[in-house]
C-alpha cells in the first residue's frame, strides 16, 4: 500500500512539474523590465519574449549599450522543473519565473562576486512614435538599400544622413540604434547599407572614398527632394565614415556634421600612428615595430609585382607569433600580386583638411580617450588648427575611459571614503548626452 502512494505521488509531482514547464511560454511573452545586479550596482535591461513555431525568443535591449550596439535576440530554453536558460551580453543568465507576482530571478554563470537579474513584467509597449520609410536611392551605376526613419513630429525639418565605418559588413538600418535616439527627438534619420552589402548592389571591396562619397551625396539629394520637405541636413560619420563624409563635404555641403571617432588626419597619416600606438598598448618588441612599420610603408609604396607581394607574405608569416597581425585588417593584406593595387587604403587615399578648413557650418566631433586607433590627441589638435578663424563652431569631446567603438570596461571604481561601486561595461554616455546637446545647441531640435 505505501509503495502505491508513493507512487501515485511521484506521478502526481512529475504530472505537476510537466504542466508547470509547459506553462512557463504562456507566463513569459510579453515586456519585461529589470535590471543586471553587482554587488550595489545594476545595469537597466528590458526584454521582450515572444514564442513562434513553439520555440521562445528573448529580444534583448540594454540602452547603456546604445547607440553602438546593445540589441539581439536569443533562444530561450526551458527546462522540465521550469529554469529558463538564456545567453545575455554578460553570457548565460538560468532564472526562475514567479507566476504569482511576474518576477524573473536568477543569476549569470562565472561571475564572483555574483551578477544576478532581476525582472518584472510590465503592460506591453505603447505604439511607436515614429514611422519606417524603406528606400533604394539611385547613386551613379548602383542602388543603395536602407529605410528613412520619421518621427511623428519634426517641427525642426531636421534629418541625418548615418555612414558607417570600414568594412564590408550590412547596417541592419530597419533597427539602426543612432536612429533609435535620434527620433525620440523629432530628428528623421536615413541609414542606407554601404554599396556591395546587403540589399545594396555594387561591390564594396572595389569601392573607392570617392564612390563612397557620391552615395552620401545620392543620400543627401534623396532628402531634399522628399516630400517632408527636409530644411536642415546634417550627417554622422562613425571612424572612417569620418574620412567619407568629409570627401562628400568638398563636393556638397550640410547644415551640420557630427564624427564618432572619426579621423582629422590623412588616411596615411592615420594608419602609421595606430599601428606605432597599437604597438605600444600591446607592448609588443623592437623587432614587431620593425617589421610592422616596413609592412605598412609597403602597403603604401609598393609597386604591384611579385617581389613585392613576397615581401608583404614574408612579413606577415612571423607576424601573429610577433603579435603585430591583430593590428591590421583584412583589406590590409593582399591575395594577389594584382591585390596590391586594391587594398583599402589605397582605394581611400584622402585628406580631409581643405574640406574642414572651408566648413563654417557646426561640427562636433567625439574621441575616446583609450583609442589607440583613432588617437584623440593628434587629431583634436588637428581640428582645432582647422577651425582656428571659427572656433565657435568646433565642439570636440573626450569621452572618459572609452575605446574605439566608445565602450568603457567593467571594474571596480573606488570614489575614498570607503564608498566604491561596480561600473558595468556600457557604451560612454557621453556619446548620446553630447549629441543631443549640439544638435539642442544649433537649434536642430527642440
Amino acid at each position: 500500500m505505501k509503495n502505491i502512494t508513493l507512487f501515485a505521488f511521484l506521478f502526481s509531482f512529475a504530472l505537476l512539474t510537466a504542466q508547470s514547464s509547459d506553462n512557463v511560454p504562456r507566463y513569459l511573452v510579453g515586456s519585461w523590465e529589470g535590471a543586471f545586479i553587482k554587488s550595489n550596482s545594476y545595469q537597466k535591461l528590458d526584454i521582450d519574449f515572444s514564442e513562434r513555431d513553439g520555440k521562445v525568443f528573448a529580444l534583448q535591449i540594454m540602452e547603456e549599450w546604445h547607440p553602438t550596439f546593445g540589441e539581439f535576440e536569443v533562444p530561450v530554453a526551458i527546462d522540465s522543473i521550469g529554469n529558463i536558460s538564456l545567453g545575455t551580453g554578460y553570457g548565460k543568465a538560468t532564472l526562475k519565473l514567479d507566476k504569482n507576482n511576474l518576477e524573473l530571478v536568477g543569476q549569470l554563470s562565472g561571475f564572483n562576486p555574483a551578477m544576478y537579474v532581476h525582472l518584472k513584467k510590465t503592460a506591453s509597449k505603447p505604439k511607436p512614435s515614429y514611422s519606417l520609410e524603406e528606400v533604394s536611392i539611385s547613386s551613379s551605376e548602383v542602388t543603395l538599400f536602407g529605410h528613412l526613419h520619421k518621427p511623428m513630429t519634426n517641427d525642426q525639418k531636421t534629418a541625418i544622413i548615418m555612414v558607417g565605418g570600414r568594412g564590408c559588413y550590412p547596417d541592419q538600418t530597419k533597427y539602426n540604434l543612432y536612429a533609435k535616439l535620434l527620433r525620440q527627438y523629432g530628428v528623421s534619420v536615413l541609414a542606407y547599407q554601404k554599396r556591395g552589402t546587403g540589399s545594396s548592389t555594387g561591390d564594396c571591396s572595389l569601392a573607392t572614398i570617392e564612390d563612397l562619397a557620391d552615395d552620401v551625396i545620392s543620400a543627401k539629394r534623396f532628402l531634399e527632394t522628399h516630400l517632408n520637405g527636409y530644411e536642415k541636413i546634417g550627417v554622422i560619420g562613425i571612424s572612417a565614415g569620418g574620412w567619407t563624409m568629409n570627401k562628400a563635404l568638398s563636393k556638397t555641403n550640410f547644415d551640420f556634421m557630427i564624427s564618432i571617432v572619426g579621423p582629422s588626419t590623412s588616411v596615411r597619416a592615420q594608419q602609421f600612428q595606430s599601428m606605432g600606438y597599437g604597438l605600444d598598448v600591446y607592448q609588443l618588441s623592437e623587432i614587431a615595430r620593425k617589421n610592422v612599420m616596413a609592412y605598412t610603408t609597403l602597403m603604401y609604396m609598393a609597386k604591384s609585382n611579385q617581389k613585392n607581394y613576397d615581401k608583404m607574405m614574408n612579413l606577415l608569416k612571423n607576424s601573429e607569433e610577433e603579435g603585430w597581425k591583430q593590428l591590421l585588417d583584412d583589406s590590409d593584406i593582399p591575395s594577389s600580386v594584382e591585390g596590391i593595387d586594391l587594398l583599402w587604403v589605397r582605394r581611400h587615399k584622402f585628406d580631409p583638411k581643405k574640406a574642414l578648413q572651408k566648413y563654417n557650418g557646426p561640427y562636433l566631433a567625439i574621441y575616446g580617450d583609450r583609442d589607440w586607433i583613432v588617437p584623440q590627441k593628434t587629431n583634436i589638435a588637428l581640428l582645432k588648427e582647422y577651425f582656428s578663424d571659427k572656433p565657435d563652431k568646433l565642439t570636440t569631446v573626450l569621452a572618459y575611459n572609452a575605446e574605439h567603438g566608445m565602450e568603457m570596461e567593467s571594474r571596480q571604481v573606488d570614489l575614498g571614503g570607503n564608498q566604491s561601486y561596480w561600473h558595468f561595461y556600457r557604451v560612454s554616455p557621453q556619446v548620446r548626452i553630447e549629441i543631443i546637446d549640439f544638435l539642442r545647441k544649433h537649434k536642430f531640435i527642440n
